[in-house]
């Protein structure tokens, strides 16, 4: 197939560490360092009786928390500057992350941990979002790529994925028609529901295999069902059962690339309604 070719010389996803690298051990040694400033700041500032000086650590650490929102933001300013000579993804994405975690101690310090009014309870509630969906994407940058990578043999983007996938499907109903009614009975009732397979796509996960690991077991299962055919079929079968379990892996990489889209999708929402909500808090405060 002449898709499938074209996925062959697709980009493999990277499986590097998102906090691994050179730069690791400064963003762990800022990160360290600003959040004990900020818990001795806090911590110090409530053992004074002055309400000034306790009202101007939540002004400063608002202005801190929202300040570092931003910058962490920046990240996604950065992957539209690709090859303009601004630092590697890689440094971008770590400052993202040890930003966001300062910036989590800023805010939640700056909210003393109480959500107040409807405006501010809604401001809390997304920010924690952000958070929660921020630190589940971090667990997802370095958990499904390295999957991935041990599952394909032809790296391809999920658009790429669902062409091939629709010619497999395509060829196995090409291959049952005008054939014997068992074989037919073979390919449209036993071969096309182990494509959608979750016992199948777990095995894939679990095993990290390749579908040309996988493949013998599989027409080893149907030996029997095989028997039934005429033995002019037996090498349609072998052709049918490699495309059942190639749409099968195909609807395994399929689900794992959705749920990175999935995720991003939420964070970015999430993201925006929580800068919306501090504009209004801010302004709320600035002129009431």
């Amino acid at each position: 197939m002449s898709t499938a070719r074209k996925v062959e010389s697709g980009a493999r996803i990277s499986t590097s560490g998102v906090l691994g690298g050179a730069g690791a051990l400064l963003g762990r040694t800022f990160a360290l360092f600003s959040v004990g400033a900020l818990s001795w700041w806090y911590f110090a500032a409530h053992r004074q009786p002055s309400a000034d000086r306790y009202q101007g650590l939540v002004t400063a650490l608002g202005w801190i928390g929202i300040a570092l929102c931003l910058l962490a933001t920046a990240l996604s300013i950065r992957k539209r500057m690709a090859y303009q000579g601004v630092g590697r993804l890689s440094s971008w994405m770590r400052a993202h992350v040890y930003l966001g975690i300062v910036a989590v101690f800023a805010i939640f310090y700056h909210s003393s941990f109480r959500a107040g009014g409807p405006l501010t309870t809604w401001l809390l509630a997304f920010f924690s979002l952000t958070a929660v969906s921020g630190a589940l994407g971090l667990l997802l940058s370095r958990k499904i790529p390295p999957l991935l990578t041990a599952m394909e043999e032809n790296p391809a983007i999920m658009e790429e994925l669902l062409v091939v996938r629709a010619e497999c499907m395509r060829g196995m109903l090409e291959l049952a028609g005008g054939r014997s009614a068992d074989f037919r009975v073979l390919v449209e009732r036993t071969l096309i529901k182990e494509t959608v397979s979750w016992k199948r796509i777990l095995r894939f996960y679990l095993n990290r295999s390749t579908l040309a690991q996988e493949l013998p077991a599989f027409q080893k299962e149907h030996e029997a069902a095989l028997l039934r055919c005429q033995p002019d079929e037996h090498r349609a079968f072998q052709r049918a059962s490699e495309y059942a379990l190639r749409v099968n892996k195909m609807n395994a990489e399929l689900f794992l690339q959705r749920v990175l889209r999935g995720w991003l999708t939420l964070h970015m929402v999430s993201t925006a309604a929580m800068f919306g909500l501090a504009a209004m808090h801010i302004f709320s405060v600035l002129y009431y």
